[in-house]
Order: structure tokens, then C-alpha cells, then sequence
């Protein structure tokens, strides 16, 4: 996909693929060893204030259970793949893009994300499946403009609203401009513990 492709699928859907071959098949390999091997010290993140709180960046904080680890040198090595960051401008049509959060999540069976918004400072929040079980984020790209007052007001007695599917593929990322576009993650359903990454980039040049 070129620089004006993911520009205007960005624009007009508030998405970006990455290709197929940015990442080396050798990081996936060592993505999942480490998360596997950190998963023991992951830290529990059980946010269980009901209904949605409006912060100050623009994010919205929900419920949410999962448990959660920043990640060690396998995932500094994703974060600073100069192919990722050059999707994450091209995208955005940001001029200097830097990954500033990045983690594995681990949801065990009913596990769960309410709707909500990410961070305001990431520009572009990228994401992928370590396990071939996670499924489909939710998500409202039609809310994408709103304030985050009308986002709460909307979507305030709605954990899980009736929106669009969002593809979280295995082994293969995708942008998305999470900190605007309200998502969620329903109840883990099945028996298998999943594991998902997730990359946040912003524009250090403003």
C-alpha cells in the first residue's frame, strides 16, 4: 500500500494496514517467546468504577479486566521498527512519529474491555493478535469527530454498543486512531488465554 493509499484510508476510515512484510517473521517468533516468558509477572488490570470517565487528554476511561506487561526487548524492537513508524506518518501525515506506550495484554476467558477511548497523546494505535483465538475489536468510527463529552453522554449506559467490527489479526498489525474512534472487547468467549500487542505512536515534532 503507498504513502497516498494509507493516507486517505486513514482519513476517510481511521485505519491503516501495515504490510505483510514490514515486520521480519523472526519478531513474531520472539514476540510470542517473550510474552509467554513474561507472563508470569504481568500485572493485573481490573478497573471496576461502572460507566464511562471523561479525562482531561480526551481519553475515556471503562471497566475492564485483563492482565497487562510493558514488555521487554523483543517488544522495544517492534516499537522501533523504522518500517512501523514510517506507516504510523504516513498515515497521520504526522512529520516525525515515536512509539511512547507499548504492551502485551492477556485476556483469560471473560476477560473483557468496556468501550473507551485511548490516550490522547497516540496518534495511531497499532495492534495484533500473538494467539490465533483474540477475534474482532469493536468500534465506532462514526463517533470519531465527537467530543468526548457527547461520546460519554451517547454511550454512557452502553458498555458494548452496537457498532463495527474491527479485525485484529493474528501476527499482522493494524492501525487504527484509537484515542478518537470510542472500541471495546467483549467477554473473552472459549477456553484459551489470548494474547494481544499493542504499539502507540505519537508526533514528537510538535
Amino acid at each position: 500500500m503507498d504513502a497516498g493509499t494509507l493516507r486517505r484510508t486513514w482519513l476517510a476510515e481511521g485505519r491503516a494496514d501495515v504490510p505483510a512484510d514490514a515486520i521480519e517473521a523472526g519478531l513474531w517468533e520472539e514476540l510470542a517467546e517473550e510474552a509467554e516468558r513474561l507472563e508470569p509477572f504481568a500485572a493485573v488490570r481490573h478497573n471496576q468504577r461502572p460507566g464511562l470517565l471523561a479525562m482531561r487528554d480526551g481519553s475515556i476511561t471503562s471497566p475492564q479486566r485483563c492482565t497487562v506487561h510493558p514488555g521487554a526487548a523483543a517488544l522495544r524492537a517492534l516499537a522501533q521498527s523504522k518500517a512501523l513508524a514510517d506507516v504510523a506518518a504516513e498515515a497521520t501525515g504526522a512529520a516525525k512519529m515515536t512509539a511512547i506506550r507499548f504492551g502485551y495484554k492477556f485476556y483469560k476467558p471473560g476477560d473483557y474491555m468496556h468501550v473507551h477511548r485511548d490516550d490522547g497523546k497516540c496518534e495511531i494505535t497499532f495492534s495484533a493478535a500473538l494467539t490465533p483465538g483474540l477475534g474482532s475489536m469493536g468500534w465506532l468510527p462514526n463517533l470519531r469527530w465527537l467530543t468526548t463529552e457527547e461520546v460519554v453522554e451517547r454511550l454512557a449506559d452502553t458498555p458494548y454498543p452496537d457498532g463495527d467490527a474491527f479485525p485484529v489479526q493474528y501476527r499482522a498489525l493494524t492501525g487504527f486512531d484509537g484515542s478518537r474512534i470510542p472500541h471495546w472487547r467483549t467477554p473473552l468467549d472459549g477456553q484459551s488465554r489470548e494474547v494481544l500487542v499493542t504499539v502507540c505512536f505519537t508526533d514528537l515534532s510538535v
